[in-house]
């Protein structure tokens, strides 16, 4: 196989037998069997045939999984052999259905002429079991190819996803090292602060790794980084310990060259950036072209076939319900997939408490307040010699403080749901689930619609805006809503951000503290984050302790990329007796966040007009197609006559058109939910950010279809 590219260098070779396996093994008969006895056969072959897998294993340390080569492989082959299994039951089932239908039977033979016909002719009785042996064959040995091949260049794709993952947190992880080092932090320090801070991602995963090395195997600085820089997916990262080694070996000054090379790498971030919009810019259009104009073509197509006497429902319906909306969803799944490592958001922490955690603890505060009430009621009623269920005395003020509070917990948390979908709009669920299950039970029992075949096919408009329009909308509409507010709120505070800290840091400059220059700047801002900024002044002022109150500060904000730079600030300024020199290091290093999202918003704005233009070109087509073509038709009820009074050869009376009126509705409809989630995908790499377009371009079909 080809060496991968990030092994352009070569290796030391203590290095290569560190990090590659063996390529040479003893060959003798006992060493062998010795192997098989404790490997089993599969695993000594790959045990025993190293050199072409180097790549994999180079593969599989750049993504941290832990495990060798042929132990991998060992695991590939056995899922191989399962989906085998499974595949061949599929061609089995197929087999079974094309040996029913005829196909099989009615197969011609590939050899017609020479000699090889005269050794295929024999066997023209038996074409029907030979056929479906190999078909089953054919199926289960692709299948095990599949699963095998797919795993083998898995881990070469997830190292890759790690490299770019890398490459964009690398800056901005350089800026919180620069931040730690010039506050005085030592730079042994700095690194196990860095591996400790789950913020940068799979950047503090290369630090916890070069950490590891340190402590828990003995080596020294200097060959823990080369460790990482042989081992790391990402070239960027690779130059970087590069650099820092070289700067390290010649005593150089750390904090200077950390402050130069967070300007140098952001550059690389943003053109890392630029071409994964080129990226997105190319999905679009092959979003388009699958799944605007390929549909048309295909819908027309069969159409056209059933106008000429053909059977094409099947095939239409399949195309409309089936291939795709699959096509649509795994086309989503794959933008998620290549968007994954472009995301600014936050790893949590245990600092972080998400709403579904909190909800969680305080229902749980709540039962076990109200099982050591009814274990209260029942040492009164019987007695237990004084001894409570926690095993000390029993203390009736502290059941009745623990009940109290945790009755005030639950009835706080009740009485505000709205700040609940607000700050998770995924719970707003909870509620319109039942109630658009309700609905469609009302619309039953009042009679607006009936759910069966016939009235779809009577009435598709009224019938489908009824029973799936109606719980779509109860469903996304407040889970849009909810979300829209959370982004809104989000950007507010990221473009806002920066000018605070850069009011913080000039009036620290001026010797002005902490505490009070909060007061300042809270008093100067408005909305939530001034509201904030004075809870967390509070806090200080109260509690005297900075560092807690930064962290409880950047839990509450709940804004992944703020929360990164308040942990930056609370770790800087407890190393640090400059804190305007920190603050304005975050207030840059937050402003350059805003940057790199707005442009690309900016960017993603053209490629959002072309996918929904080519909705607006679908619905257009479609609506023509009925309105000019398919009702034309529909008043006609006897063949159509040439001129010269002979019938065309087409049969009107046999062509489904009702089946056309509704696959044509409903295909304009599941064209607009999918074209908005992937407008809203490309915009804010967030599929709920695209429901606000899925709504505007139903309703937008809804009207369509309605006036015409």
């Amino acid at each position: 196989m080809p060496a991968d590219s990030s092994a352009s260098v070569p290796l030391p070779d203590y290095e290569v037998e560190q990090y590659f396996p063996r390529e040479h093994f003893d060959e003798s008969p006992e060493e062998v069997e010795r192997l098989r006895q404790r490997y089993g056969y599969v695993r000594t072959y790959f045990k025993r045939h190293p050199a072409g897998h180097r790549d994999l294993q180079r593969w599989l340390n750049q993504t941290r999984v832990g495990t060798t080569y042929d132990l991998y492989l060992t695991q590939s082959i056995k899922l191989a052999v399962v989906t085998a299994a499974f595949g061949s039951l599929v061609g089995l089932a197929l087999t079974f259905v094309l040996a029913r239908t005829g196909v099989l039977a009615n197969a011609s033979s590939p050899v017609s002429l020479g000699i090889a016909a005269r050794y295929v002719a024999p066997l023209s009785p038996y074409k029907v079991p030979i056929l479906g042996v190999v078909l089953v064959g054919l199926v289960g040995g692709l299948a095990a190819a599949g699963t095998y091949y797919a795993r083998y260049y898995l881990p070469k794709s997830r190292a890759e996803m790690r490299g770019r993952s890398i490459d964009i947190l690398l800056p901005h992880a350089i800026v919180y090292m620069y931040a730690l080092s010039h506050g005085g932090m030592s730079f042994l320090e700095v690194i196990r602060s860095v591996a400790d801070a789950p913020d940068y991602g799979e950047v503090s995963r290369e630090f916890e790794m070069i950490a590891r090395d340190m402590d828990l195997f003995g080596n020294d600085l200097f060959t823990a980084l080369r460790n990482s820089r042989n081992l790391t997916p990402s070239i960027n990262f690779e130059q970087f310990l590069d650099d820092l080694l070289s700067v390290l070996d010649s005593g150089g000054d750390v904090t200077a060259f950390l402050d130069r090379e967070s300007a140098t790498y952001l550059e690389e971030a943003r053109d890392e950036q630029e071409d994964f919009i080129e990226t997105l810019s190319m999905l679009s259009e092959v979003f388009v072209a699958a799944f605007v104009a390929a549909p048309l073509l295909l819908i027309v197509t069969l159409m056209v076939i059933s106008f000429l006497g053909g059977d094409t429902l099947v095939q239409l319906y399949a195309l409309n319900y089936l291939i795709f909306p699959l096509g649509m969803g795994l086309f989503l799944l794959l933008v998620d997939v290549l968007s994954s490592p472009y995301t600014q958001d936050t790893v949590r922490t245990k600092h972080d408490v998400t709403v579904l955690e909190e909800i969680r603890t305080v229902v749980v505060d709540f039962l076990g307040a109200m099982r050591r009430e009814v274990q209260r009621a029942r040492e009164a009623r019987w007695g237990s010699d004084g001894i409570a269920s926690d095993g000390g005395f029993v203390d009736e003020r502290l059941d009745d403080y623990r009940l109290e509070n945790a009755v005030y917990e639950l009835r706080t948390l009740i009485g505000d749901p709205l700040d609940i979908m607000r700050r998770q709009p995924y719970l707003s669920a909870a509620f319109t689930v039942p109630v658009a299950l309700l609905s469609v039970v009302a619309v039953y029992v009042l009679g607006l619609a009936t759910p069966s075949l016939d009235a779809m096919l009577t009435n598709p408009y009224n019938t489908t805006v009824w029973y799936v329009v109606l719980p779509f909308a109860i469903v996304a509409v407040p889970l849009t809503v909810f979300h829209e507010l959370r982004t809104r709120r989000e950007r507010t505070l990221e473009r806002r951000f920066p000018d605070t800290l850069n009011l913080l840091s000039s009036a620290n400059q001026m010797g002005i503290s902490l505490v009070e220059s909060l007061a300042l700047v809270s008093r100067w801002s408005n909305g939530a984050l001034a509201d904030e900024l004075r809870a967390l002044r509070n806090d200080i002022r109260w509690n005297h302790d900075a560092h807690a109150a930064l962290m409880a500060f950047a839990t509450r904000l709940n804004v992944p990329q703020l929360s990164r730079v308040i942990r930056l600030i609370a770790s800087g300024g407890r190393t640090s007796g400059d804190l305007s020199r920190v603050l304005s290091v975050a207030a840059e290093d937050t402003r350059n966040r805003y940057k790199l999202e707005k442009s690309r918003r900016r960017a993603m704005g053209s490629y959002i007009a072309i996918v929904v233009i080519g909705y607006f070109v679908y619905l257009f087509v479609i609506l023509m197609l009925g309105a000019s073509y398919l009702a034309p038709l529909a008043e006609m009820t006897a063949p159509t006559t040439a001129s010269n009074g002979q019938a065309l050869p087409i049969g009107i009376g046999s062509v489904p058109l009702a089946n056309f009126h509704v696959v044509f509705f409903h295909s304009a409809l599941i064209q607009a939910v999918g074209s908005g989630l992937l407008a809203g995908k490309l915009a804010d790499n967030s599929a709920l950010s695209g429901l606000k377009y899925a709504l505007g371009l139903s309703a937008l079909a809804l009207v369509a279809f309605a006036l015409v």
